[in-house]
């Protein structure tokens, strides 16, 4: 078997250069204290000889890792890919790295991350909530010891800290309302798992909105899935094959919504002339489905970039600066073919 190498230290390098390894620490740290002839020495000699900063030690030496954790259910997710874009843009213009974790959609995976970052010492951590979680006591190590703790997009059902959200019950009042407008009467809805705040809230704008044009909710046009193509291909199967399908469809997100267009093409029904139909999330598949799929823009590169503004905040003052603790961000109809009269 190979022996492992020995990790070059910061006392090699300064044995190299015949430097004081505290000169050397504060050359890798780019500190002005040190000239700029041999930090660039200390730089490339630590580069060729393969050292690699140990990150952990250095973090208990400064009480700071200048390390943000980021939990997600899916990077794979559209909006949670834009959003951790705007993250790691922010996160690297204030001097700060982040290590991602993803959840799965689980809370078993969510409660190990929590654990896990916890564990490496980070300065802060920002998550978005499974699916499944109801509740935040999993993440009282960080609520308890002060490190700054932030949630965006999905959040904890009161959760009292500070939040970054869409204004999901907008969104859902808008697709809706842009539906009724359209001349749709009987609008179905595919809504995400209702432990999530996020599905609560755009059912709520839905239901708000057939309200203010006294549209009966009818029960039998709610479907409760968790928005994968698969699960919506059997919802859109179920729906088609009632007597008298929908004249409409408002789905909590746009892998759902593109499924439900492919399912009816399959069974000959025309989108929007059958039925019209809204998503929401802007995301990629939107524009590339024919007809291109209208739906609701929710700015995560944005989101993403206050995330990060906001834990920055109190990483670096605490509770001293004016942050607001329970922002909303505004969502936007986006109108196409698919919902055309």
């Amino acid at each position: 078997m190979k022996e492992r190498s020995t990790k070059i230290t910061i006392y090699d390098i300064a044995r190299v250069l015949n430097l004081s390894a505290s000169t050397v620490s504060r050359a890798l740290q780019n500190n002005k204290l040190i000239n700029q002839e041999t930090r660039d020495k200390v730089r490339q000699t630590a580069t060729e000889m393969g050292y690699v900063p140990n990150w952990i030690a250095s973090s208990l030496r400064r009480n700071r890792s200048n390390i943000i954790g980021l939990i997600v259910p899916r990077t794979s997710m559209y909006f949670q890919s834009t959003a951790i874009s705007g993250i790691q843009h922010e996160a690297h213009r204030y001097g700060f790295s982040i290590v991602i974790g993803q959840s799965d959609d689980t809370l078993e995976m969510e409660m190990e991350l929590v654990n896990t970052f916890f564990s490496l010492r980070v300065d802060g951590l920002l998550a978005v909530s499974s699916m499944f979680t109801t509740a935040y006591e999993h993440f009282t190590p960080f609520i308890k010891n002060n490190i700054p703790l932030v949630f965006y997009d999905r959040v904890p059902a009161d959760f009292p800290g500070y939040t970054i959200t869409g204004d999901d019950f907008k969104g859902g009042f808008l697709a809706t309302e842009h539906l009724i407008r359209q001349g749709c009467k009987r609008i179905a809805h595919f809504s995400g798992n209702l432990t999530c705040n996020l599905y609560q809230q755009r059912l709520r704008g839905y239901k708000a909105a057939l309200e203010k044009y006294s549209i009966p909710f009818d029960e039998r046009l709610l479907y409760v899935h968790n928005l994968t193509s698969e699960a919506a291909t059997t919802a859109s199967r179920e729906l088609l094959s009632k007597d008298e399908y929908p004249d409409g469809l408002f789905a909590a997100n746009d892998t759902s919504a593109v499924a439900f267009i492919q399912e009816a093409k399959r069974q000959q029904v025309a989108v929007p002339g059958d039925i019209k139909v809204v998503g929401y999330s802007n995301d990629q598949s939107s524009r590339i489905i024919t007809p291109a799929l209208s739906t609701i823009e929710q700015s995560g590169y944005e989101m993403g970039q206050k995330a990060v503004d906001t834990i920055v905040k109190l990483i670096n003052y605490g509770d001293t600066m004016k942050i607001t603790k329970h922002f909303v961000f505004p969502v936007e109809l986006i109108e196409r073919e698919s919902s055309s009269q």
